[in-house]
Order: structure tokens, then sequence, then C-alpha cells
């Protein structure tokens, strides 16, 4: 009777153990039921703005409002912006169903002119849209409208002047006024010609330039406009006398001894009564060969194979009959390695 009934009560506990471990599967998979179901979903008001036109130097900053119509939460991971464009989330990072939020976006175009789109990408842990890309567009315009971003004088024969020009407008509307329009370079004239009250046409002169070789400068426009105060207009050239030639150096860098390495000089006669009378070339483990070429002459540097372990450090001098440039010297450099 004892084991009976000992029977009967260990059936009874089996019984009830199996029924909790019933209940709480059944209620697990009930909440991963749940779940699944209660999934958020992103939705923005506008996924473009477009901005219009704006002035060069105006900034454009424009809220982006989004709203959680899913049933479960909305987590911002975080919101990733494009090149000059800055992008923050002003409201907090996780919402409920139906709660609001907003993405700003603020836009700097600098100094570019011309249409333009930027780019926003809102990274959450919506299912669907993971990625929810943002845009802005419109167009930046110029008070001051110059027809020249920069002057290019070209080659200038030493002893020549060069002339150049460009063109400014300005919006009518704006009353914008050219106060003044100048170089620090000592080389440099500027004439002004006013086609109407809102055109204006300049003359720019490059005088009798002093040296030989690459130069470079600013012209500075000066105006009464709040957002283009003043506008740089790069210039660059290069002075060149009876005789030009490349390179300027000659650089052998780092070789191995024993190597066989060859750099080259080539010189250009801009004056066709100008002729090479001699050359010289130091160190004297450097040797050269000259030959001809269409209107110019090829110089070929070589080291010699024997040549020591060490700094290679000298100069190729050519000398000409020009009266401007009677001698060139091109420094020669490099390393031999053992």
């Amino acid at each position: 009777m004892k084991q009976v009934r000992t029977y009967i009560i260990i059936t009874f506990l089996i019984f009830i153990i199996k029924f909790d471990i019933s209940i709480a599967n059944i209620t697990k998979t009930e909440d991963s039921n749940k779940k699944t179901t209660e999934r958020p979903k992103i939705i923005f008001e506008e996924q473009v703005y477009d901005f219009g036109k704006i002035y060069i130097g105006e900034n454009i900053k424009h809220g982006f409002k989004f709203k959680n119509i899913g049933s479960g939460e909305l987590i911002i991971k975080n919101v990733k912006s494009s090149c000059g464009c800055t992008a923050a989330l002003v409201s907090k990072d996780k919402l409920l169903n139906n709660e609001e939020g907003e993405v700003e976006i603020k836009f700097n175009p600098g100094h570019y002119v011309g249409k333009t789109t930027k780019s926003v990408v809102v990274n959450s842990n919506d299912p669907e849209n993971p990625q929810y890309k943002l845009t802005i567009t419109g167009e930046i315009i110029e008070e001051v409208i110059v027809n020249q971003k920069l002057v290019n004088f070209g080659i200038i024969k030493k002893g020549d002047t060069c002339t150049r020009s460009f063109e400014v407008k300005t919006i009518p509307e704006l009353k914008t006024e050219i106060k003044k329009v100048e170089s620090p370079n000592p080389y440099i004239t500027i004439t002004q010609n006013k086609i109407n009250d809102n055109h204006y046409s300049y003359q720019v002169v490059m005088n009798k330039y002093d040296y030989i070789g690459r130069f470079t400068g600013i012209i500075f426009i000066y105006t009464n406009s709040s957002k283009q105060e003043r506008i740089d207009i790069p210039f660059f050239g290069e002075i060149v006398g009876d005789v030009t030639f490349y390179p300027d150096v000659l650089s052998f860098g780092y070789i191995q001894k024993g190597q066989d390495v060859k750099k080259t000089v080539i010189v250009n006669f801009m004056n066709k009564n100008v002729k090479i009378e001699k050359i010289e070339i130091d160190p004297d483990m450097v040797n050269y060969q000259i030959s001809e070429l269409s209107n110019s002459k090829k110089i070929d540097v070589k080291l010699s194979k024997d040549s020591a372990v060490g700094k290679i450090t000298g100069n190729l001098r050519i000398y000409t009959n020009s009266s401007i440039q009677p001698v060139i010297t091109i420094p020669i450099h490099g390393e031999i390695r053992g």
C-alpha cells in the first residue's frame, strides 16, 4: 500500500513538472511572436529638400521630421553626412509607436558656385529601411561674377610685356559696387574699363620682369558686398630667356653601387642665334653625352658604374653665347648605396 502511494505521488510530481515546462514554452513562443510582430518603421515627412537659390556665403539649415509608425521601438543608431554638410539628431534616439523626431542638416557651401546636391544617411533598426537617405539640393549663385577664376600669362620672353583681361559683373538690384582691384606684385599693372554700371573690364599687364623662371601671384577684387567682400584671382606664368631647359635639378635619388642610371636634360633655344659653347660637369663620377633634337639639344647624364658609395653632389654647367643666360647651372644630387 505504501509503495502504491509513493508511485502515485511521483507520477503526480512528474505531471506537474511537465505541465510547467509546457506553459513556459508556450509563454516563450508567445513572447517571441510578439517581438517578431512588434517592428519599428521610420517615415519622414520629406526625403528631398530643395533650398532653391542662395548667394555664396549663405548657409542652409533644415530640419527633416520623422515618425515611428511601427509597433516596435525605433532606435536611431547614427546619422552620417557627405562632405560640406553636417547633420545631427535633435531629438531622442529611441522612439515608441507614433513618437516623432527630427534630423537637422546644416550646409555651408564655402566658395562653391553652381548646382549642388548633398545627402545624409540615417541608420536605424528599421528592418525594412535600415539606411534612410535624405537629400538637400539647390544652386549657389554669386553677387559678384568674375568670368575668369584665374589668369594665365603663359610663357613670356624676358624683357617683354604681356596683357590679359577679365570681366566683372554685379547684380543691379543688389547695388553691389567694386571698390578697388589691385595686386601686391610690383610688376602687375591693372586698368579698369567701365562697360556699364554693373559691368567692368580689367586689363592686367605683366611688365618687364627682371627674373627668369615661373611666377605666381593674386589679384584682389574688393567690393561692398558682405558675402563677397574680397575675391581672389590667382595668376601665374613663366619668364624665359634665350634658352629654356628641363629639369632644373638632376636627382639620381638612392641607387645601388654598379647600377646603370641615366638622367636627361632637354635644352630648347628660344633665340635661334644662341648656341652652346661648352659644357662642364662635376663630380668626376658623372659624365655626359649631347645629341641633336629639332630646335633643341639632349644631354644624357650618367654615373660611372665604378662610382664609390656615398653622396653625389655637383653641377651641370652649360655655357652659351647668350647675353641674358651666359651660364646655366643645373644642380646634381643623389646617393650611392652599397
